[in-house]
């Protein structure tokens, strides 16, 4: 598999990688320099650079004109035009000085699902939030402590806890009803790596970005491995296929030893993973 680095700046914490598949324009975040890229896929070239604040990590949505991101405070819309933020919400008992979101996902029902995690994740758990498409955001404690993929399979959103090494299944009808419970979908405790974002293909199976992994994996509905994909960077943080031929990553220097970084120096580029015709995974 042919793979390139985009010609754009290095991530500190690259992340929250989104494609708007109409306009073929792909964003993502630095999430340690506040930093948001609109890139545009056919013409292969960064379009425009967002200097933002309150460590934005995660895109919603985005369109012609605005985009729907979180940040360490609320969640917020960009006018793609102007450059200006609104608030569209706060975290509800929410501690900015402690804790800032992480990733997240627009679900079918308008909704957004999205968790929190602290500045020191080891001292405390952070929350899942559900905003509804009303705009009335819940709050769960789930004991989650790094949340990250928030890949729907089925009736279930996969969220892993980067920090334990798990991905755990939460019905999407929960939310709804306020009972939310978690279960175990694959526990990844065993191995170096941690799992972090994530995508579906158009064949149903899980695209996740392996921390300290260098890879890709991919798991079917089961929660089998069925292949890694592996890429010239230590830590992808998350992912998304396009046309069902390329892969696109994003990637972190963050923590990385003088070491680590001359045995993987494009770390912190967000890459492109040519599939191949007739991707089968």
């Amino acid at each position: 598999m042919n793979v390139k680095a985009l010609n754009t700046p290095l991530s500190e914490l690259g992340e929250g990688i989104y494609i708007d598949k109409k306009l073929c324009i792909l964003y993502w975040v630095d999430i340690n320099k506040s930093i948001l890229y609109q890139y545009d896929i056919k013409a292969d070239q960064l379009v425009k650079t967002f200097y933002l604040v309150d460590n934005p990590s995660c895109i919603l949505s985005a369109s012609y004109d605005s985009l729907i991101y979180v940040d360490r405070t609320g969640v917020k819309r960009l006018d793609l035009k102007g450059g200006a933020v609104t608030v569209l919400s706060t975290h509800p008992f929410h501690n900015s000085e402690l804790f800032r979101a992480n990733d997240g996902t627009l679900l079918s029902d308008g909704g957004l699902l999205y968790g929190t995690m602290s500045f020191i994740p080891e001292n405390s758990p952070g929350k899942i939030y559900y905003r509804d498409c009303y705009g009335i955001t819940s709050s769960y404690e789930l004991g989650i402590h790094i949340p990250n993929t928030f890949t729907q399979i089925g009736n279930n959103i996969l969220i892993s806890d980067s920090l334990k090494k798990c991905i755990y299944a939460l019905e999407i009808t929960s939310l709804q009803d306020g009972i939310v419970e978690l279960k175990e979908w694959k526990d990844l405790s065993t191995f170096e790596y941690t799992p972090d974002g994530g995508c579906l293909s158009y064949k149903g199976n899980l695209h996740i970005a392996l921390w300290n992994g260098a890879a890709v994996a991919i798991f079917n509905k089961h929660g089998e491995m069925l292949k890694l994909i592996k890429v010239p960077v230590l830590k992808p943080t998350n992912c998304e296929i396009y046309n069902n031929r390329w892969l696109y990553v994003t990637s972190a220097r963050e923590g990385m030893t003088a070491a680590q970084l001359k045995q993987y120096p494009l770390s912190g580029n967000t890459l492109v993973v040519d599939l191949g015709d007739n991707y089968e995974y």
